[in-house]
């Protein structure tokens, strides 16, 4: 069991012995205590730790240690296994899903390795930088090339691939190729294919919010390396795995590195409704347009979700 910030409140996140993946509100509807603070899992059944009654895989209280259990039961948050990630699902009116996590062709490989850090900030900025290419050279140090394609908006979904220089440890100055998706808000894929070392990499800048103007921002990385291809069959897999946790790990050392340089600005900033952008600014208008389809409309009470100095209020509906 876990128990994870999401949204102004905790989930309480467990598998049952079959496998199944479930996400709670934490509070038993019985006298309202911490599911995640004792809580056990057993079987297929959660257990309170206060009374032990016990919660069936559809949140129904099956048993109790006093006789007949009472008609109570757990809210349930819907939960996603995509990429060797858990996404859980989030609506202002508490609407079921109304878009699935598509299916992105990414190489299989090794679940992802990952660090996590809070901070104060807000999902939309952590995707937007991957349109401020105006950043990309006095921020991160890295020569931006142009984009090898038109950016492609495909519903939920935003792609863009650019060209880049950057310097990499032990290889000097390399120019390659990365290709980002913003799934919702709720994260971002970079591919990064480096087929003269044999690697092939997928990193993931994953932002969730926590709190009001907080988030938990998760990196992750997952390689898949072509060495030890005339390997014999009988070590060729563990090599190539243990090889790829190995990479995965320096990438993942080297992306914190590279995004640390990010927080203080996500940290700190304000959102600027109407910026005065340059020509090198790339798409953060078009994105930001884009963007709108996650948050709730306002209504006639409320004021525009994107007035004052900060982020739009509505609730997202899609976060890692």
């Amino acid at each position: 069991m876990h128990t994870r910030p999401f949204m102004g409140e905790d989930l309480v996140i467990y598998r049952t012995r079959s496998g199944k993946l479930r996400a709670s509100r934490p509070y038993c509807p019985h006298l309202g205590a911490h599911l995640g603070a004792g809580g056990k899992v057993d079987g297929e059944q959660l257990v309170c730790p206060f009374h032990k009654f016990s919660f069936d895989t559809e949140g129904k209280c099956v048993q109790t240690p006093f006789g007949p259990p009472p008609k109570a039961s757990l809210t349930f948050v819907k939960l996603t296994e995509a990429y060797g990630i858990v996404w859980a699902w989030h609506h202002h009116n508490d609407d079921t899903p109304t878009w699935e996590l598509p299916e992105l062709g990414l190489t299989d490989g090794h679940p992802p390795l990952f660090k996590g850090t809070d901070m104060a900030g807000h999902p939309q900025e952590v995707c937007e930088n991957s349109f401020d290419y105006g950043h990309i050279q006095p921020l991160h140090g890295v020569e931006f090339l142009g984009e090898l394609a038109p950016p492609r908006e495909d519903g939920q979904l935003y792609h863009v691939e650019i060209k880049i220089n950057r310097k990499l440890p032990l290889l000097g100055t390399r120019q390659h190729n990365a290709s980002a998706t913003v799934i919702g808000l709720g994260g971002i894929s970079v591919v990064v294919n480096l087929p003269e070392f044999g690697v092939y990499s997928v990193n993931w800048v994953l932002a969730t919010p926590i709190a009001p103007w907080r988030i938990r921002l998760y990196l992750a990385v997952s390689a898949h390396v072509t060495w030890g291809r005339n390997s014999p069959a009988l070590v060729r897999t563990p090599v190539s795995n243990a090889a790829a946790r190995a990479v995965s790990a320096g990438i993942l050392k080297a992306l914190e590195q590279d995004i640390r340089r990010d927080f203080p600005m996500w940290h700190h900033k304000r959102y600027v409704e109407h910026p005065k952008l340059s020509r090198a600014d790339g798409l953060i208008g078009t994105f930001r347009k884009w963007a709108g389809q996650f948050y709730a409309p306002p209504t006639g009470k409320d004021p525009s979700p994107r007035t004052g100095s900060s982020l739009p209020h509505g609730d997202l509906e899609r976060s890692r």
